[in-house]
């Protein structure tokens, strides 16, 4: 079915077959991903794990021509304080209470909607629903046509359940089904062709490090749907083709505009490490017949890189990587071209349209732990308590207990990744951890394992279990 067909988005779980929850090798999840399904787990004891509203504020916060009303109590809220934090965003909370979840918030919206309106008077405003508003089943359609008419403002809902999915990447795509159902335009023919650039979870720098390089390039690039603006999507159906930093997040609005405008999607790994920066930039320049000024490109970008490159700062270093597949498959190759070896991998989903990834992945030993989880600690302590690392690459909010077993923490939030520099950057980071590193082993030594003795001594899948339907 296509995805325009439908009223809303379908989460993860139905309409790509996804899993969050696994504990195997990567010889299991090999053997268990090779059918055209994935058998559904449930974990009994769950720790954290963002929802779906978290996915979906990452996806606005950063249009900087409209305004976001978190259509919900304070709870759900302070997640704009994450998203907005440091920058000049305006975002809106209807701060409803116990009364409200019972009689209707609808006039907390509509006076919300007014001030956000008055205040800013912005192109378009996005109301994210919480999962309150499923639960005492606001007319929020009403108050949006009523308003939209008055204010000659186009006011979008996104209907965010949070009862539906346990997969937060939901979150992205119920945005994206509101940007291809009310922001999206027909098809006009630009005066330079251009490339549609997707982009959710990554930062400045990052994006940074890409755009240079296709800029070297002369390839125009239209950054969707953070940077560029309300303008950037209303014009995605123009472009040549559209490519995702991390194909993972982007999927859902890339598929729905070659669906309904016949814009091609590029299918690459995120350009983390030479062979994949190398993949990425061959890939975009074939569309945009730009190949002799790509191989020129890449072979001044190498040449510049070589002596950092040849320093090895992960030789003879087991890492526990934890990053989405996508960025998984490209770190490991980043980390066997510094001399290193995957002990360990996390992602935080898997459904079968990816699942093949996984054989990008089978030059790896078969013993590998193999982990499906987001904000599930005690399985990585696991991990690293049976399968002990040299480094931990991943998520800060698991740094800290990462160093705790000895493993030095390399914090993908606060580095630039991505491209040649994105090389660079790493090396330079990882040869300094591992020169100072002392600190590591005295945090083990005097905090200890955040865990008792009889809790790591349990298999590593014991909260893990087979969904019975």
């Amino acid at each position: 079915m296509a995805l325009l067909e439908s009223r809303k988005a379908l989460t993860r779980e139905k309409r790509n077959g996804a899993i969050s929850h696994y504990h195997g090798t990567l010889a299991s999840i090999l053997e268990d991903s090779s059918g055209k399904e994935l058998q559904s787990r449930v974990r009994t004891l769950t720790q954290s794990s963002p929802g779906e509203i978290i996915y979906a504020l990452q996806a606005v916060s950063g249009i900087h021509d409209a305004v976001v009303i978190i259509h919900g109590a304070l709870g759900c809220a302070a997640s704009g304080v994450w998203f907005n934090s440091g920058e000049n965003r305006s975002w809106y909370t209807t701060n409803l209470n116990e009364s409200d979840t019972i009689l209707g918030g609808d006039e907390k919206l509509r006076a919300a909607i007014l001030r956000a309106y008055n205040e800013n008077h912005p192109e378009a405003i996005f109301i994210i629903g919480t999962p309150i508003i499923a639960i005492n089943n606001d007319d929020v359609d009403s108050v949006v046509i009523e308003l939209s008419d008055e204010l000659g403002c186009k006011i979008i809902y996104i209907d965010v359940n949070g009862f539906k999915t346990k997969n937060a990447l939901s979150g992205y795509d119920v945005i994206f089904h509101g940007f291809l159902k009310h922001l999206v335009e027909p098809k006009q023919n630009p005066v330079k062709p251009f490339l549609n650039l997707f982009t959710v979870s990554e930062s400045p720098d990052n994006v940074a490090a890409i755009v240079e390089l296709l800029q070297v390039l002369d390839i125009p690039c239209n950054i969707v749907p953070r940077f560029s603006g309300l303008n950037g999507i209303r014009r995605a159906s123009g472009a040549l083709c559209s490519v995702s930093l991390d194909d993972a997040e982007n999927e859902y609005i890339m598929t729905g505009l070659e669906e309904q405008y016949g814009v091609p999607v590029v299918k690459t790994n995120p350009p983390i490490g030479t062979a994949g920066v190398y993949d990425f930039i061959k890939k975009i320049a074939a569309h945009f017949d730009r190949n002799a000024q790509a191989e020129t490109l890449i072979k001044d970008e190498e040449q510049k890189i070589s002596g950092r490159r040849s320093k090895k700062p992960f030789a003879g270093k087991k890492i526990l990587l934890e990053a989405d597949l996508h960025r998984v498959v490209s770190f490991s190759s980043l980390i066997e071209e510094l001399g290193g070896e995957i002990s360990g991998i996390v992602i935080p989903h898997l459904d079968i349209q990816n699942a093949g990834k996984l054989k990008d992945l089978s030059i790896l030993p078969r013993t590998v732990p193999f982990i499906v989880a987001q904000g599930q600690q005690f399985e990585i302590a696991n991990v690293l308590n049976r399968y002990p690392a040299d480094f931990y690459i991943g998520r800060s909010e698991t740094a800290a207990a990462a160093a705790r077993f000895g493993a030095i923490p390399l914090p993908l939030d606060g580095i630039t990744y991505y491209g040649y520099r994105g090389i660079g950057e790493v090396v330079k980071r990882a040869l300094k951890l591992g020169t100072n590193n002392n600190y590591v082993s005295l945090l083990g030594q005097k905090l200890g394992a955040p865990y008792s003795e009889s809790w790591l001594k349990r298999s590593g899948n014991w909260y893990v279990k087979f969904e019975v339907k």
